[in-house]
């Protein structure tokens, strides 16, 4: 085998450096290309993806585009430059090559190279020898550079070209777009927008009560009370520039499926915009959108339970004076938000909530109590227990640092709390002397009403507060209900005077005692009762029965004359605010003579004579008229028009008239009775009154109570049960057949006969009247005969002493 001849070598080697040139050049033309192209496909996906949605494009989606484009420049690299750049090149392809190229050749070259390869003899040596020198010679003057096509490499080239200065001028316009780039795609950060943004909105929630701005947690969550009106707050910060418009997308997630919908915000100002949702009772996902600003994540209104008071409980020490001793161990369970309890009460208030608390504020009218902690979570710090003092007159406030711990306020798992108090009618004074220290119990005073303001653990406020209503009861004075009974105004020095009532107190009636005074006396004198109370809530005046109450007047010593002025009074128990005295009607009392005493009880016995003889008249014109009305009754088996017809009535031949006058009558009658009959059972009290009047004023004998009590109140008593409810029966029964039409003149004749004895009952009940009346008539004469000697006597002595004193002038 003979080698190649050099000057073949030579082109085939240099066509070999060519052609790796070539390739190099166009493997990184191609790579650079490639490269661009990449750059410019990733940033105008993000510059869309964001004027779409104003966000950053995933980072997932980011991550997988670096490593395709990673991945695909590598490939070209690998496959467009190593692999050809790094292949073999036979000679004999090379000499192909040029064989294509430049058909002149006429296959010398590349027989030159194949015959050089193989072995063979002398006269194949010498034509390869002539062969090889025949190339060689051609060789030498062929344009070997036109081997290759430079039209490809130069568009590749120029598109290289433009590409990077693309890039260069993208990097000296906008170097931002170049960052955002690099930050997205090389560095892989999530924000990357956040720097180059125009527009910035700060999202906010304008909570109540008190208008406060809430934020969102760093999860995005905001906790809302269920029911409550939800207000956003988008604001501008200064450092950035206020959007045209800013529009507010929802969904919100109810037990009927989702539910999506868009509003623009109501712009308030330059930089700040409003939306209200109202409420709100299902869980919300939000994004606001406002020029270039969205938020990445949707916010999240989770909605909550509001904090609430679910029960309030009092744990009680009643003052011993109440008696109340015994309900000490009772908790009072309070009910409509309300409670009753006496005056100097010490109570524990407990009340229990929903949900754990973080914070709780107790207010009245005079003070504000709050206790609790700053945040939830591991890392809260007890807040000062603070109590603020209300001055309105003065309009001054004044707040007083507590000893106690908010531990040591709030229950077992700050699901509540427990405040001692005290209410008493010195809470005003309590309050006004508090300097330092304890304030507890806390001084509440009466018909005072506390609002309950509980703060959860989830940040949330009670919309409204809770109410409790302390109605502190004043232990009020002894109500004394008395009147005298069986004395009228006028009474003897003798008498011994009963009282009857009661006396009630809400806890207890202490004493009781009679308390008199007489026209000469400078100063009420006390009496105590016979009967006296021991705490009683409703104390009785005297035993027995009837139970009464008896004053004695003869160790007093009257004389006639005299005015007496008497009353019981009470006291009660409270050794607190108290004790507290009370008494009855004050009954003013004429001290007479027992002649005259007798006068008086005579004329009213007159009066009640008077009264007896004008009911006992009316009952007679009633049993006359009753009598002529007897002949219209139908008689036994006589028909109704022919009793009309005989009677002369002029109705007669209508059947039924007669007896709608005598039912009419009966009506007229049965009212006439019953009238007559309250008058007679009136006479009757009063003459037992009379009765009484004579025996506490003792006034009385035995034969005048013997006479007033068998022949007065005893004939009236049977004739008010007897006779009166004899003939109203009879009256009724009678009204009852005729409503029937029947024969009603038997049931006639039994309602004449009853009104006979009636009236015969009344003519003997008259009788004794008449008597007393004579006899009382002569007592009244010889008391105006002794009344008139007594007066002449008087006149006697005065002319007499006018005789005596003249005497010496004659």
């Amino acid at each position: 085998m003979k080698a190649i001849r050099p000057e073949i070598q030579t082109v085939l080697s240099r066509l070999r450096r060519w052609i790796r040139r070539y390739i190099l050049l166009e493997g990184i033309a191609l790579t650079v290309v490639l490269a661009c192209v990449l750059f410019w496909l990733t940033l105008g996906m993000d510059l869309a993806y964001f004027r779409i949605s104003r966000l950053e494009l995933p980072q997932w989606f980011r991550t997988f585009c670096t490593i395709g484009m990673l991945a695909l420049l590598f490939g070209t690299v690998f496959v467009w430059v190593g692999l050809r750049l790094f292949r073999r090149m036979d000679q004999a392809d090379l000499a192909l090559t040029l064989e294509r190229r430049f058909p002149e050749l006429n296959d010398r070259l590349i027989t030159a190279v194949e015959m050089s390869r193989r072995p063979g003899s002398q006269v194949q040596a010498a034509m390869v020898e002539q062969v090889s020198e025949e190339a060689a010679r051609r060789l030498s003057g062929l344009p070997l550079k036109e081997t290759f096509n430079p039209t490809p490499l130069k568009r590749l080239l120029l598109a290289c070209g433009i590409l990077l200065v693309s890039l260069l001028g993208l990097g000296m316009t906008n170097a931002q777009a170049m960052e955002r780039w690099y930050e997205a795609y090389i560095l892989g950060r999530d924000n990357y927008w956040e720097p180059f943004r125009r527009n910035d909105l700060k999202i906010h929630v304008l909570a109540q009560p008190g208008d406060r701005l809430r934020e969102f947690d760093h999860n995005g969550i905001y906790k809302h009370p269920r029911g409550e009106d939800l207000q956003l707050v988008a604001s501008v910060p200064e450092s950035a520039q206020a959007p045209e418009r800013v529009n507010l997308q929802f969904v919100g997630y109810g037990p009927n499926g989702q539910r999506r919908g868009q509003v623009s915000m109501s712009r308030m100002s330059d930089g700040e915009f409003h939306h209200t949702f109202n409420r709100m009772v299902n869980d919300h996902q939000l994004w606001i959108r406002g020029g270039d600003y969205v938020n990445r994540e949707p916010l999240r209104i989770r909605v909550v339970d509001p904090p609430r008071v679910d029960s309030i409980t009092l744990k009680c020490d009643y003052p011993t004076y109440t008696g109340m001793d015994a309900l000490e161990d009772r908790v009072v369970q309070v009910a409509g938000m309300q409670v009753d309890l006496p005056m100097e009460t010490n109570f524990q208030l407990r009340a229990t909530s929903n949900k754990p608390l973080l914070q709780a504020r107790i207010r009245s009218p005079r003070f504000e109590l709050s206790f609790g902690f700053d945040k939830p979570g591991n890392g809260q710090q007890a807040l000062p227990t603070r109590l603020t003092l209300i001055d309105s007159a003065a309009a001054a406030l004044r707040t007083l640092e507590l000893p106690e711990s908010p531990e040591a306020l709030l229950q077992a798992g700050h699901r509540g709390f427990q405040i001692p108090c005290v209410v008493t009618a010195k809470a005003d004074e309590r309050l006004k002397a508090i300097t330092e220290g304890s304030v507890f119990p806390l001084p509440i005073a009466a018909d005072e009403t506390l609002q309950l303001i509980l703060y959860d653990t989830d940040e949330i406020e009670s919309p409204e507060p809770a109410t409790l209503a302390i109605n502190g009861i004043a232990d009020r004075p002894p109500v004394v209900e008395t009147r005298r009974t069986g004395v009228g105004i006028a009474i003897t020095r003798m008498a011994n005077i009963p009282v009857e009532g009661r006396i009630t107190d809400d806890y207890g009636v202490a004493d009781a005692w009679f308390v008199y005074q007489t026209n000469l006396q400078a100063e009420e004198q006390k009496r105590p009762l016979i009967t006296e109370p021991s705490g009683q809530k409703e104390f009785r005046l005297g035993q027995g029965e009837p139970a009464v109450e008896r004053f004695n007047l003869i160790p007093l010593e009257l004389m006639d004359g005299q005015t007496l002025i008497l009353g019981v009074y009470a006291t009660d128990a409270d050794n607190l605010n108290g004790p507290h005295v009370a008494h009855g009607e004050l009954f003013t009392f004429q001290i007479v003579s027992q002649d005259e005493l007798l006068a008086r009880l005579f004329d009213r016995e007159v009066s009640l004579r008077a009264r007896f003889e004008q009911i006992r008249a009316e009952m007679e014109d009633l049993r006359k008229t009753f009598q002529k009305t007897r002949q219209q009754f139908p008689a036994p088996g006589q028909k109704n028009s022919e009793s009309d017809a005989a009677a002369g009535n002029p109705g007669a031949g209508k059947p039924g008239e007669s007896v709608q006058v005598a039912l009419a009558y009966v009506d007229r009658a049965l009212h006439q009775v019953r009238k007559n009959h309250t008058e007679s059972r009136s006479i009757e009290t009063s003459f037992q009154d009379l009765r009484e009047e004579m025996v506490n004023n003792r006034v009385d004998t035995a034969e005048l109570l013997e006479r007033i009590d068998r022949r007065i109140i005893e004939p009236l008593s049977l004739l008010n049960q007897g006779e009166f409810l004899d003939v109203d029966r009879r009256l009724g029964a009678l009204r009852l057949v005729l409503d029937r039409q029947g024969d009603a003149g038997a049931d006639a004749d039994a309602v004449l006969a009853s009104m006979d004895r009636l009236l015969a009952q009344m003519d003997l009940i008259l009788a004794e009247m008449r008597d007393r009346g004579t006899i009382n008539d002569l007592i009244q004469s010889l008391q105006d005969i002794i009344q008139r000697e007594k007066k002449l006597l008087d006149q006697v002595e005065e002319k007499r002493i006018e005789d005596s004193f003249f005497s010496p002038l004659k």
